[in-house]
């Protein structure tokens, strides 16, 4: 799937985007079909856009809820709502929750016709939301690697400029993150690799930096000065045949912006793909995922 675009200098998530857009669809056909059934636009309204709200507070909570150790030290971060980390299920059922409530107290008489419109309109939505999320897997371009895919091998250099490849790390849950050392983004998110590669390393999880274009020198200072250790790898220069290029191996995955990290779980199958910065929750949750896998 394509995970992201470029508008101008930004970098815009796709799966958001066409949530808001299916939520949009929601409101409109409630207003239309709120004169069908004869009932006041004005208070459909409310309780279409109330319920809405319910439903991002509640998908924000039950995230939160269900990852509390990574929010816990830091409880204001769950007010980060840009950032990833919401459950879609608990999203669906306080929504519900909030429309029923408002929905009985506006619409004492003419409920049924109410709840009609309600699931009608959200029901389309969700169906428009998925079809957009299967539209642009069928426009990922043959050779793009995606979610469900099994990552081919490939050979790099670490920081110390000895030769080493994804298969190095095979039966085990890799993170492999995409950075550059121009990228804010990329910075803010090393500490919380470095951090999460000492938690979970003895559990099969391995975390690994591949800095994109740059020469080994330039990353190997940048590194130091962040002070993080997990593994970081590069590309070998001058450019060898038996050696795999990062930027090559960036684009296999449909690469279009950074930081740019995949989940891959013990078989090599990619679960996965995230562009844009990491939280601790969402990626604690991802790494969780591969140790069930």
């Amino acid at each position: 799937m394509i995970e992201a675009f470029n508008l101008g200098p930004m970098l815009i998530p796709t799966r958001p985007v066409i949530l808001v857009l299916s939520l949009f669809f929601a409101f409109w056909l409630a207003n239309r079909l709120a004169v069908r059934f004869a009932l006041e636009k004005s208070k459909v309204k409310q309780v279409v856009e109330y319920s809405a709200w319910f439903g991002v507070l509640g998908a924000r909570l039950s995230f939160v809820a269900l990852n509390w150790s990574a929010y816990r030290d830091e409880l204001w971060t769950l007010l980060y709502f840009w950032q990833p980390g919401y459950s879609y299920l608990g999203g669906l059922a306080f929504g519900i929750c909030g429309a029923l409530l408002l929905g009985m107290k506006l619409f004492p008489v003419k409920r049924r016709a109410l709840f009609t419109v309600l699931a009608s309109s959200y029901l389309l939505a969700i169906l428009l939301y998925f079809a957009g999320l299967q539209s642009l897997e069928l426009l990922r371009q043959p050779g793009i690697a995606g979610v469900g895919s099994t990552v081919s091998d490939f050979r790099l250099r670490n920081l110390l400029g000895s030769s080493v490849e994804l298969s190095d790390l095979s039966g085990q849950g890799i993170v492999v993150n995409f950075w550059a050392t121009w990228c804010p983004p990329c910075r803010r998110e090393m500490p919380l690799l470095d951090d999460i590669q000492k938690i979970y390393q003895t559990s099969g999880i391995s975390v690994v930096g591949i800095a994109v274009g740059e020469p080994a020198d330039q990353v190997k200072t940048y590194v130091e000065s962040v002070g993080v250790s997990y593994p970081i790898w590069v590309d070998t220069f001058p450019a060898a045949d038996s050696f795999d290029r990062t930027q090559e191996i960036f684009t296999r995955f449909g690469g279009i912006g950074f930081p740019m990290t995949l989940f891959i779980d013990r078989n090599g199958v990619i679960q996965t793909i995230y562009v844009g910065e990491l939280s601790r929750g969402f990626l604690q949750s991802e790494i969780d995922k591969l140790l069930d896998s």
